[in-house]
């Protein structure tokens, strides 16, 4: 997550909000604690942030900005080798990831899923679909990606990501 790899303002509130929602549940986290764990001043967050939910926004965005990227291209395609290989890189980026995300805990991962599935229905909005087809196949595949990854984290992504794209493309390839 770029914005979090240097060192701005916005990205030591994104990292300490992270790094809260591993103790806390997100509705517990104020504002007092995530400038308190950044280092930095209250009026810091109001100059970057309106709310806890825009710091939620852009660790979304991030996390999404590159999975849009790269289911966009794939979801009306029927081709199995390019399913498998951006399923692949979607399941190593939640693998590499796996501490902090079990960490994060069900109930945090349930609010930056949620955050995410409104983004991709924006993202629909803008496409003006032509067909039935065309108006509910990627929503449907994106939910039914986003809907088993959740499960897999929150059961503790016992299964590997091998399996997970096994599991996933006896839905997606009918």
């Amino acid at each position: 997550m770029a914005a979090f790899d240097n060192h701005t303002v916005k990205g030591e509130i994104a990292k300490a909000f992270m790094e809260l929602m591993t103790k806390k549940t997100y509705l517990d986290i104020t504002v007092t604690d995530i400038v308190s764990t950044a280092g930095v001043a209250r009026a810091s967050f109001y100059r970057n942030f309106g709310s806890i939910g825009d710091v939620i926004d852009l660790i979304v965005d991030e996390m999404s900005e590159e999975l849009i990227d790269d289911i966009l291209p794939v979801l009306s395609c029927t081709d199995e080798r390019r399913w498998r290989e951006f399923l692949f890189e979607y399941f190593y980026r939640f693998t590499r990831r796996k501490h902090e995300m079990s960490e994060i805990g069900f109930r945090n991962m349930s609010v930056l899923f949620s955050r995410m599935d409104q983004k991709m229905k924006l993202l629909e909005e803008k496409n003006a679909p032509a067909n039935i087809r065309e108006k509910y196949l990627p929503g449907g595949k994106i939910a039914l990606i986003n809907g088993i990854t959740k499960k897999w984290v929150d059961s503790g992504m016992k299964e590997t990501p091998e399996e997970m794209i096994d599991f996933l493309m006896s839905f997606i390839m009918f």
